[in-house]
């Protein structure tokens, strides 16, 4: 999904014609929210949700495969993410590392996760999802996006209102410091935890002496480019592509006939890796990030 120009402004005409569409959806996800915590169901696994309220990628995968690494060797952990075929991506990189459940519905996920004896469920999303007590809410922002507009889909780019901020105990404000973000936080819970974290890149010795073709599918593109760049990654080209986007046989084959011949290597991101062939990934480099959160120890004390 590539998102309009209209949501990072707060004065745009558009976000005006589309306003009473917002009070229509909002409405209905009211209406959901009530229907759903009638029934809200309390668990004796605990809950980390890792959420956020602006729609798209905020870091939440990254996010719950940091935590899950951080905590496996002293608690039986365990991530939940809802089943949806158009993030497979982000299905089979956290499966390849975590012990992770893929319900249809996240509370199902969570109830096999009991039976199986696990004490800590990390859910991949799923704030909005009223149906099931959560012990800690950790939402997820980007320094570069903030909370756009700060309306609600339609008219702008937000799940729900910026008052909902008051349901995290935690926030995680990926990339550089932001006191914009940080006094909406405060400004809604007084009480909030604010960290930051950024991405490091783990394989740069892969890279050396080689030229790239650089290309990825995920919600900010440029970040992954700006990240090959920072660290000295010999880029010949680079093509963006949506989000979750998976690569077909034609695609891969016409990168490799394109760009092998001229002795130019191909390289991805982690999460489009593993949406790629498996017949096709001994050819594609990918990077290997790792997320890096300030004052970790405050943050793992926050999350125990």
């Amino acid at each position: 999904m590539k998102i309009p120009d209209f949501w990072k402004k707060k004065k745009h005409w558009l976000g005006y014609v589309l306003f009473p569409f917002s009070l229509i959806y909002y409405a209905l996800f009211q209406l959901n929210k009530i229907k759903q915590s009638t029934f809200k169901k309390k668990m004796n696994i605990k809950t980390i949700c890792v959420g956020n309220i602006y729609v798209g990628g905020t870091g939440k995968t990254p996010l719950t495969d940091k935590i899950y690494q951080s905590l496996k060797n002293v608690k039986r952990i365990c991530v939940i993410k809802k089943f949806r075929y158009s993030q497979i991506d982000e299905i089979n990189m956290l499966s390849s590392n975590t012990k992770i459940f893929t319900p249809k519905h996240r509370l199902n996920g969570i109830l096999d996760a009991e039976q199986e004896g696990f004490e800590v469920a990390i859910l991949d999303d799923g704030a909005q999802d009223y149906s099931f007590k959560k012990n800690l809410s950790i939402l997820c922002i980007k320094s570069n996006k903030g909370f756009g507009n700060e309306k609600i889909l339609p008219a702008g780019p937000l799940r729900e209102p910026l008052y909902s901020i008051k349901q995290y105990q935690i926030a995680v404000i990926n990339g550089e410091k932001n006191l914009e973000i940080e006094n909406i936080l405060k400004k809604f819970h007084k009480d909030i935890k604010i960290f930051y974290s950024n991405y490091s890149l783990m394989n740069k010795q892969d890279f050396s002496n080689k030229k790239f073709f650089a290309f990825s599918g995920i919600s900010d593109n440029e970040s992954f480019f700006k990240l090959l760049e920072k660290n000295n990654i010999d880029i010949f080209e680079s093509k963006s592509f949506p989000d979750h986007h998976i690569f077909s046989n034609t695609e891969i084959e016409s990168f490799m006939l394109k760009y092998k011949e001229k002795n130019i290597d191909l390289i991805t991101t982690e999460k489009n890796y593993h949406s790629i062939p498996l017949k096709y990934r001994k050819n594609i480099f990918f990077t290997k990030i790792e997320l890096k959160i300030d004052n970790i120890k405050d943050f793992l004390n926050e999350i125990n």
